[in-house]
């Protein structure tokens, strides 16, 4: 009668701290979401599923190289409750607080103890508050790690359901980063090849272990496929997905490892602390600040390096590689793996969720009767942790401006004056193009994008892209286009440092819009242009636009 009344109490407490901090989540994200920042993929992302909810076909209507189901997903959404930008903030708020949730049940499965929190509340604070939008990067994590949810299920209860089901997470994984779950299925299959069985049973069937996984991630494929083959738009797909990444992401977007911390948080952070603080005082600070985001870039190497200590002894390794740890390995690995395709900072963070817990469970183990170097370092890390996201939260408040837009109301540090333009001067539904890339301007303001591109940038575009644009253009007279100075030319080598400007007479997009439209304005970086009337275009405007 105690054991039971012990467990239910048990069982309670922990359901109570489950719910508590899915709450919490959604309270301190919420500071975060409501924020209009200038992030160019949430644009691509909610006008694509914009396009979706309206029966436009990814690829063959509008051309983007993230999967089918970052459209789909949100597009869903948009179809039930309208293509509202709240919608799409609520999707985001309630992704990113179940993927912290299943964070902690994944923690707390191997490991309970003072710092049994650190692996979740670290990736709330330095996940969506450094990308506060919709972001494919949450969707498929929440979808990968739901994957791996099921196999620890299948794993702890045998139900063969779970392992197909984690099959099936994993192809629709898939459908957002094509690379995540395809290495995902890969790394759970491994660890059924490896371990044969689940954790208690007494007769491996590893075949027909494999069969059920595989048969779930490739069933979702195949109606993938279908689906685009009736549509007529798979060779759409293929080229999309397969073909344009494969042949053209890498040409701007080959970085040194950990890109950024250097580049955008040291400038952001700890050398704005230095103009506000005492020197001591603002330096102590600005390390505290980088230490997660230290951590996050020397995870797999801290983890591996522990590791092949703790393992020097034969008896320690049966701790670290068993049916229950082994997932935890393969998994958080081929997470790891699928973000190294741009190996900026932001992208490592997307990958590290299951790598924390495991650095959690090892640097536990390694240091287990030393409590003072065990406690110290991981209280190094949470005080960065509490002074980052404290930080993080006081600049989200002090935006309390207003910008109400057609597709509903966010706020900002300060009013948006280029988009302020487009309602002004535009109607819902007219055409207007944003150049190279700032494409929630054509959500927010209710316009058409005139071509099939939400960015165009050169050496990743193609050539024939880049003329079907300027034909679009040409055939439908658009009347205005903003061009985004701050993102533009060789300012682009911020984001893509092996981004080189094409010589001035390969800028065919540039040359038409300076022969075919004036600039009348400049609003927060925006050059506001205005289409010449035909006996205004420059002679050979036209010439130049076809080629």
């Amino acid at each position: 009668m105690i054991t039971n009344s012990t467990s239910i109490r048990n069982r309670w407490s922990s359901s109570h701290s489950f719910f508590l901090l899915f709450i919490f989540s959604i309270a301190y994200l919420y500071l975060f979401v409501r924020v209009l920042g200038k992030i160019g993929d949430e644009g691509t992302l909610v006008y694509g599923a914009q396009l979706v909810a309206q029966g436009a076909l990814p690829y063959r209507d509008f051309f983007e190289v993230m999967g089918p189901g970052s459209f789909y997903w949100l597009g869903l959404f948009f179809k039930l409750f309208g293509p509202n930008v709240i919608v799409a903030r609520a999707v985001l708020l309630l992704t990113a607080s179940l993927l912290i949730t299943l964070l902690y049940w994944m923690t707390r499965r191997v490991y309970q103890g003072p710092f049994e929190l650190l692996p979740s509340i670290l990736y709330l604070v330095i996940s969506v508050p450094l990308w506060p939008c919709t972001n494919h990067h949450w969707d498929s994590n929440l979808f990968a790690l739901m994957a791996v949810s099921a196999f620890f299920l299948w794993q702890d209860r045998g139900r063969w359901w779970f392992l197909l089901l984690a099959g099936v997470l994993a192809g629709l994984t898939s459908c957002f980063i094509q690379q995540k779950g395809l290495v995902l299925v890969a790394a759970l299959a491994l660890v059924v090849l490896v371990n044969g069985y689940r954790a208690g049973e007494a007769k491996p069937q590893t075949a027909s272990h494999l069969g059920i996984l595989l048969a779930g991630f490739v069933g979702v494929g195949c109606l993938v496929c279908l689906f685009f083959y009736i549509a007529g738009g798979f060779s759409d797909l293929v080229y999309a997905n397969l073909t344009f990444p494969l042949s053209r992401y890498h040409t701007v977007n080959k970085l040194p490892y950990g890109y950024g911390l250097q580049e955008w948080m040291v400038p952001s952070y700890y050398n704005n602390l230095q103009t506000l603080l005492p020197l001591p005082l603002s330096q102590v600070m600005g390390i505290l600040i980088l230490t997660p985001f230290l951590l996050i870039i020397f995870l797999p190497f801290l983890s591996f390096g522990l590791t092949a200590v703790y393992c020097l002894s034969k008896a320690n390794r049966a701790k670290i590689f068993n049916a229950t740890m082994l997932p935890y390995w393969a998994a958080g690995l081929a997470l790891w793996v699928s973000e190294l395709h741009r190996k900026d900072v932001v992208h490592l963070i997307y990958g590290s969720p299951l790598l924390l817990i495991l650095f959690l469970v090892i640097w536990n183990y390694c240091w287990d009767r030393q409590n003072l170097l065990k406690y110290s370092g991981l209280g190094l890390i949470t005080a960065g942790m509490i002074l980052f996201g404290s930080l993080n939260v006081l600049i989200a408040s002090s935006a309390n401006q207003k910008i109400v837009t057609r597709r509903g109301i966010l706020y900002g540090i300060k009013e948006d004056p280029a988009l302020k333009f487009l309602l002004e001067h535009t109607k819902p539904g007219d055409y207007a193009f944003i150049y190279p890339y700032y494409p929630m301007y054509y959500f927010l303001a209710d316009v058409k994008n005139p071509t099939r591109y939400s960015f165009l940038i050169y050496h990743s575009n193609t050539e024939a892209q880049f003329d079907e644009a300027i034909r679009d253009l040409e055939e439908k007279q658009v009347k205005y286009v903003l061009w985004d100075t701050v993102a533009a030319g060789p300012k682009l080598k911020a984001w893509f440092p092996q981004y080189e400007d094409p010589s001035k007479e390969n800028l065919h997009l540039e040359q038409y819009l300076e022969d075919h439209y004036e600039v009348i304005g400049l609003e927060n970086g925006f050059k506001i242009l205005r289409r010449r009337g035909p006996a205004f275009s420059k002679v050979g405007g036209a010439c130049s636009a076809l080629r």
